[in-house]
Parts: C-alpha cells; sequence; structure tokens
C-alpha cells in the first residue's frame, strides 16, 4: 500500500510547489481531480510537463479522475461529455496515473431501467479505453454526479462490466441507513475490496444521526482498525489518498490535521 493526498489541498496543482510539498511530507503520490472543464483542460494540455516533473521528482500520480459530469442524458449518453473524460484518462495514463476514476450521472426523467442501461453502455465504453491504456478504470462511491455508488448499484453494473473497479472512501458509506441492498460501510468493504482499486482516506464523524465534520482521519468516527484488517484480508495493495474535507481544519490547524493522519496512516502499513 502507498500514501498520498489529493493534490487540490495544495496551492498550485502542477507547479513544484505541489511536488515540493509530496516530498516533505514523505508521501508516495498525488492524486489529481479535475472535476470542472477549465481543470480537465489544463490537465490534459499539461500531461507531458507533468510527466517530466514526475520523473525528475520520482513523486508519482496514483490517480486522476473527474467527479462531476453529465454524460447521461435521457438514458442517452452525450458523445462530447464522453470524450472529455475519455481525453482526461488518455492524459492519465500520460503521466503514469495506473487509475482513473470517473461516475455516472442519474437522470430522473427517464426511468430506472434506462439509467442503469445508460451506465452500463458508459462504463463499456470507459472501461474499453482503459484496455488500451493499460490502467483502471473505477467508479467512485460518492453521489455528487454519480448513483453508481453503492453495493446495490454495483451489484447491477459491475456485474456487467467485468472490467470497472471502485474507488472507496469509507467516509461516504459511514451513517448510510441499510436498505435496498446497502449494506454498512465495513460490510461493504468486505464484499467489494476485490474490485477496490483505489482508496480514499476522509474522517467523518456524526452526532445523533447527523453529520458533524469531516475531521482528520485517526481522529473520528470510522473504525480504522478494522478497515485495516480488510484491506490486509484482500490483499490490497493500492494507493490510500488522503482528502482533507473539513471547514473547522484550515490553515495552520488543516497542516497539523495532514500531519496527524500521516502520522496515524503511516502505523497500518507494514507493506
Amino acid at each position: 500500500m502507498k500514501l498520498g493526498m489529493i493534490s487540490e489541498s495544495f496551492p498550485d496543482l502542477y507547479g513544484p510547489v505541489t511536488f515540493e510539498e509530496v516530498g516533505k511530507l514523505g508521501l508516495d503520490f498525488f492524486e489529481v481531480c479535475c472535476n470542472f472543464d477549465p481543470d480537465t483542460e489544463n490537465f490534459v494540455r499539461d500531461a507531458k510537463e507533468i510527466r517530466k516533473r514526475v520523473n525528475d521528482t520520482g513523486i508519482s500520480v496514483g490517480s486522476v479522475g473527474r467527479w462531476n459530469l453529465k454524460a447521461n442524458q435521457g438514458g442517452i449518453i452525450v458523445p462530447e461529455e464522453l470524450d472529455k473524460n475519455i481525453r482526461l484518462m488518455n492524459a492519465a495514463a500520460e503521466v503514469g496515473s495506473p487509475v482513473f476514476v470517473c461516475g455516472c450521472n442519474y437522470d430522473e426523467s427517464v426511468s430506472e431501467f434506462k439509467n442503469y442501461a445508460a451506465a452500463v453502455e458508459y462504463f463499456h465504453k470507459i472501461t474499453e479505453e482503459a484496455g488500451k491504456l493499460g490502467i483502471k478504470a473505477a467508479v467512485y462511491n460518492c453521489s455528487w454526479g454519480n448513483f453508481v455508488c453503492h453495493s446495490h448499484a454495483w451489484s447491477i453494473v459491475l456485474s456487467e462490466v467485468p472490467d470497472l473497479y471502485i474507488k472507496y472512501d469509507p467516509s461516504h458509506a459511514f451513517g448510510r441507513t441499510p436498505y435496498c441492498g446497502y449494506l454498512t460501510y465495513l460490510d461493504e468493504l468486505d464484499r467489494w475490496l476485490p474490485r477496490i482499486a483505489h482508496m480514499h482516506i476522509k474522517g467523518a464523524a456524526h452526532l445523533n444521526g447527523e453529520g458533524i465534520d469531516d475531521p482528520p482521519a485517526g481522529m473520528d468516527q470510522i473504525d480504522w482498525n478494522t478497515v485495516f484488517v480488510l484491506l490486509y484480508k484482500h490483499g490490497y495493495e493500492g494507493g490510500l489518498s488522503i482528502e482533507p474535507h473539513s471547514s473547522v481544519w484550515q490553515g495552520e490547524l488543516g497542516d497539523k490535521g495532514v500531519k496527524f493522519t500521516i502520522d496515524f496512516m503511516r502505523k497500518y502499513i507494514l507493506r
């Protein structure tokens, strides 16, 4: 397992500050999230320069992805939207990322069947391109612009798209009410770990059934002991990408929180 961090936490996504900060923290990689069109276009444009800096610094890109894209419109895949992710995935391969992450949105104007049919078609196209590039395509378990984000949906879509993997973040499943095939986050993780290609490390805390903060991982309510028991049980060797996600832990306090999580997670990484 390798420990890294999402790069949007740094002031300059592609510049030397990013690589320098990752190096200072002793991390193995950084992750790039291109959630809007300008981010995608900039990353595609800068891919050659990013790869050069990867080679110069020895710090890798562990994952590239996009969380905000509406390719499914009326149960039909829009070619122009699909092309944005295809181009971003090619840039991900160019910089050496082993994983490309994306989702598929739900369109309320058509039936559930048509939405699932569109998702299967979409991910078939995504994984076909990923196979050509020699990287893994993964769907994320966040609901932002994506409905294929839990066990019930994966049982349908991943059975039809055998080359599709999962990017898993325990915080998204933490506290989710089990119904209609949903599982607790630990049961879900145990079931799907053979298909998980990348993970986010983010804290979560609830009080009286409501989320109160996303504190540094290790200072939260997620059972990280059992999470790592499951990772070792299933022989997980992918990336663990720290994602600071709190409005409280900002500035100097946020920096200390990141270092707290790094120290906390390193105790579990034994190989």
